[in-house]
């Protein structure tokens, strides 16, 4: 089986796990404990979100994430490319907004009094009440109205709270030299068909970042898609060190 069948069947579970999995990854489920002072199963995966992505950048919102694979199935409804610039940094406004709510919050609370994985998750289990079934079909429905007003994975793009902690990860990574996941290419086999950038779910310009100087795009979610389109194999992910960025000339 391709990586990409691969990648779209895991992707497939994680909607089918929604039921179960919805309030470990609610922004909504972590404020409400953070004014009781309690750290929630939703803020615990915010950091190990954050961890993650050091090592292997937005490899979640590329193979696990359920709202990505609904915004995925909707393609064929709607597969516009996205424009860039500043209606990107609203899902950074956003989680600025979020994380400064928690900490006032917190403070509020006196601090952090406990650690509870299962605040808030009756039994474990997301859908258990009128008020989660709400919250689910409002948050899969305002993704299924995203895609099909906007295109390519709108929310992904522009509204994720969760993104923005991710890049942070994989900026650190490059700040501190770690090695980790990154996009290469061979710039030297490209023969400039750009069916990688038109393979790009996140709508980046992938082609120019393989005739530039630089690989990196924040919204790259190495989803691998450009990479198995290639024709040449110019495009690959592999486990290396940041490489020094080219002089301007």
């Amino acid at each position: 089986m391709k990586r990409q069948n691969w990648r779209k069947a895991l992707m497939v579970l994680a909607v089918l796990s929604l039921p179960a999995t919805m309030l470990y990854l609610s922004p909504l489920l972590t404020l409400q404990g953070a004014a009781r002072g309690i750290v929630t199963s939703s803020l615990i995966f915010v950091v190990l979100s954050a961890a993650a992505a050091f090592f292997a950048g937005r490899v979640f919102c590329g193979w696990i994430c359920p709202g990505g694979a609904v915004q995925e199935v909707l393609f064929p409804a709607n597969d516009r490319r996205l424009g860039g610039g500043r209606p990107d940094y609203i899902k950074y406004a956003a989680a600025a907004a979020w994380l400064v709510g928690m900490v006032f919050l917190f403070a509020r609370a006196g601090g952090v009094s406990s650690v509870e994985p299962l605040f808030g998750i009756e039994g474990g289990f997301s859908l258990t009440t009128a008020r989660t079934y709400a919250m689910f079909y409002i948050a899969m429905g305002g993704m299924v109205f995203l895609s099909l007003l906007l295109g390519r994975r709108p929310f992904c793009r522009y509204g994720c709270l969760l993104a923005p902690f991710m890049i942070a990860g994989r900026r650190a990574a490059a700040a501190a030299g770690t090695p980790s996941l990154k996009l290469e290419a061979d710039r030297e086999k490209c023969i400039h068909c750009k069916l990688c950038t038109k393979s790009c779910p996140m709508s980046i310009d992938v082609h120019s970042l393989v005739t530039g100087s630089d690989m990196y795009s924040p919204e790259c979610i190495s989803c691998a898609a450009c990479a198995d389109v290639c024709p040449r194999g110019v495009l690959s992910f592999r486990w290396t060190a940041p490489e020094k960025r080219r002089a301007k000339t």
